[in-house]
Formats: structure tokens, sequence, C-alpha cells
């Protein structure tokens, strides 16, 4: 039997609802039952706000006005204020992070400058805003779009741990492009109410990219499936977003072209620090949406429920180190290196797998942007050769399905990738 509806629960849903039926009808079973509660946190919040005299609310340890802490700690992290390492951070992140995402996505994102859209929520890396957003939004037999060639947490997020319905399409057609057709015909032969899509540009695993023009497809065939009068989540997976090395693809992410397309389309956008501010380990990503301040609202409440029931929020050092890199003298410099860096890298493998010696041996897809680029092997299995080359030559690569091979050139040496490269080729010839 379904229990009632806390209280809580009832007043988020009216209000969203109110302002955005499409919002609302988009909610998974959990998200119109998630709230946060009135409780200890709401009222520490309230505190930290509005106590000027002492607030005895918070779960912390206070000495001399500063958080209590171990110097030995203290001393591996010199530079930061006791606060900002060992206090709880809000349960939606820093506020003074979240805002500096917000101006550094409309930096890089020329279509995002004149458009408003909600300050971007703070998670414990990537993974957790995927899972977030399932939570949410996600029932058992929703119906999701993917590509065939995908991340594989995708997956075990979705369809393994919550039971969506996951409908494919090539990623590539035959001209090794995106396959737009392929993506139109999965979209609008599913006769719902409610659709997930999710979009992957710089892709992972290819490095695929898509132009201004593929963009508008996939942007146009999301309108008239929303025309039907289908409700459509689109999330935006922009984990490599700024890593792109070719100047004939789109520079930015295609969520600015998403925002105010069709009513009935509500595009969310998740990135974060990994490989933006190469920061892997911080584990600190980022929720952004662009709905109105009361849809906002209440979606942050429930995601503060939903946050509050796993981690209680990104971990305080992480965003801290992040914020104070963000403004530190030079930050700008160390980012333009490190691309310039890994555009090399790419343009090193691009040429060598490409060379036509290895014609016989293999295809390459199109690889634009990212850390990666993939193999399509002519006669030999992925998996055989993976295999051969760890144990053969101490070289480790990823196998996808019967015949593509993933390489990332972002961890090898400009000189090592030649060798992983004529390695997989000598595999090949000799198996």
């Amino acid at each position: 039997m379904m229990q009632p509806l806390n209280p809580i629960a009832e007043e988020l849903n009216e209000n969203i609802h109110r302002t955005s039926s499409v919002v609302y009808s988009l909610l998974s079973n959990l998200g119109k039952r998630i709230y946060l509660p009135k409780g200890i946190l709401s009222q520490s919040a309230e505190a930290q706000e509005k106590a000027y005299h002492l607030n005895a609310t918070r779960a912390i340890a206070i000495k001399d006005d500063h958080v209590m802490h171990l110097n030995v700690s203290r001393q591996l992290i010199p530079d930061l204020s006791t606060g900002s390492v060992f206090a709880y951070p809000p349960i939606l992140g820093n506020i003074e992070l979240r805002t500096a995402w917000q101006t550094h996505l409309k930096k890089e994102n020329p279509l995002l400058k004149n458009i408003e859209f909600n300050l971007p929520i703070i998670t414990s890396g990537m993974t957790q805003g995927f899972s977030l957003l399932a939570d949410l939004f996600v029932n058992s037999g929703d119906k999701l779009i993917l590509p065939d060639m995908i991340w594989g947490n995708y997956r075990l997020l979705f369809e393994t741990k919550l039971g969506a319905e996951i409908h494919t399409y090539k990623f590539f057609n035959n001209e090794k492009r995106f396959n737009i057709s392929g993506f139109k015909h999965t979209l609008l032969r599913q006769k719902h109410d409610k659709l997930l899509i999710l979009l992957n540009f710089p892709h992972n695993p290819t490095g695929y990219s898509i132009n201004q023009s593929e963009a508008k497809e996939i942007v146009d065939a999301l309108i008239e499936c929303a025309d039907t009068g289908c409700h459509i989540l689109v999330m935006v997976d922009d984990a490599y977003a700024g890593f792109w090395f070719d100047t004939d693809v789109m520079q930015e992410s295609i969520f600015g072209l998403l925002i105010g397309c069709h009513p009935n389309v509500i595009p969310v956008k998740i990135d974060g620090a990994t490989k933006e501010e190469y920061a892997w380990g911080l584990r600190v990503g980022f929720l952004t949406f662009a709905l109105e301040n009361e849809v906002i609202s209440g979606i942050e409440e429930k995601l503060s429920g939903i946050i509050r029931t796993n981690t209680s929020g990104a971990a305080q050092l992480s965003q801290s180190v992040i914020l104070q890199a963000m403004k530190t003298p030079g930050y700008e410099e160390q980012k333009q290196r490190n691309f310039e860096i890994l555009k090399a890298r790419a343009e090193k493998a691009k040429q060598i797998v490409t060379d036509e010696k290895y014609t016989d041996l293999w295809e390459v897809y199109p690889s634009h942007a990212g850390y990666f680029i993939c193999l399509s092997l002519k006669s030999s299995n992925a998996e055989n050769v993976r295999q051969a080359l760890i144990h053969e030559f101490g070289i480790g690569t990823i196998a996808l399905g019967k015949r593509d091979l993933r390489i990332a050139y972002s961890c090898l040496e400009e000189e090592e990738i030649g060798v992983v490269i004529s390695a997989i080729a000598d595999v090949i010839q000799s198996h």
C-alpha cells in the first residue's frame, strides 16, 4: 500500500505543478514523494542566516571562533580557512562556487550569455548528478533513448538501478557522422507522454563532437517529438566540455540551444570540475537547470531531500579547493597550457592511427574532442586484442563490444602514443 504523501511534499508538488505542469509530469514516483524535512538541517540553515548572537544548532565543534580541527590535518592545507576545510557545506553546495560556476558557464558558452538560468547545484562528482536525476525523474518502465556507443555507467544508473527501458540507435551513420535520422526515428516511434533523452558531446568513447548543423537537427527532432504532446527531459552530459580540438565542430554545449526550444522540453546540464579543472579525485560535479524560480525552488528542495538521504552534500574541502583555484592569478594560463598539451596528444593520436599502413587493420571513428580515440577493428576481436596487449606488452586499453577498442591518449605522453598504436598493430598481425 502506497504511503500518503508528507504535507511538505504535497505543497512542493502543488507549487511545481502550478508553475510547470511539464516538469511535474516528468517527476518519478520518488520525485513526487521526496522532500526536505523541516528538521535539523532546515533549522540550522535558518539559524545560520538569522541567529545574530549565538548559534547552538550546528553539529560541529568551535573554539576561538574557528572550526575545531587537528593541527596534523591543518598543516596539510595551510592556505584555506578552517571553515572552508572542516565545516559542513550547504546541501546544494557552496553558494560562492555555484555562482562562480554559473559565471564560468556563461563565459565558455556564448549561447548562455544572455539567458537566465539557475545557479548550478553541486554534486559529489558527475555520477551523483546523474543518480540524482534518475531518482528524481525515472520510474521503472520509463523510456530512455541512448546511442549504441555509451559510457557504461548509464545502464547501471538508469536501467539496472531504477528499471528504465532503454531504446538505442546507432551513433554513427554510414558516412561516420552523427546518425540524426536514427536518432529522430527512435525518438518519434516512442508513442509515450514522457521520454528521457541523454546527449553526450564530446562523446565517450569516440571523441566525436557535433557541428552547428547537427546540433540544430537534434533540436529540431526534439521539437517535432515535443509537438506531439510528449514531455521530454534532456540530460546533457558535458563531462568533456571545453576539450574541442577541431574548429569545425561546435565549441560549446548544446544546452544553450535546448533552453526554451519548446515548452515540453526540459534540459538539464551535467558537468564538473572533474575534467574541466583537472580535478578528477575531488569529485565535484554540477547540475544546471533553466527553470522558473518557483519551479527550481521546488526542485532544489526535492534534490536536497535526496542528497540528504545519501551523501548530505559534496565534500567541503573539494569545493573550497576548486573555488580558490578559480580565484587564483594564473588560473586561466595554467588551464590553457594543459589544454594545449592534450590538443597536441589528440592530433598526434589522429595522425598515427590514420596512417595508410594501418588501413587493413582498422577504421578510425571520427574524433574531434575529449580524451579518446576509438578504433573499429576490421577482423580482430577487441577483447582478444585487449587481453594480448595487457599480457604480452603490459599495455592497457578498453574493449567495447566485438570490434571497438578505445585508447585514452589523455593519459599518455605524446611519445607513448605511437608505442601503444604500434603494439595494437603487432597484436592484430600476429594473432
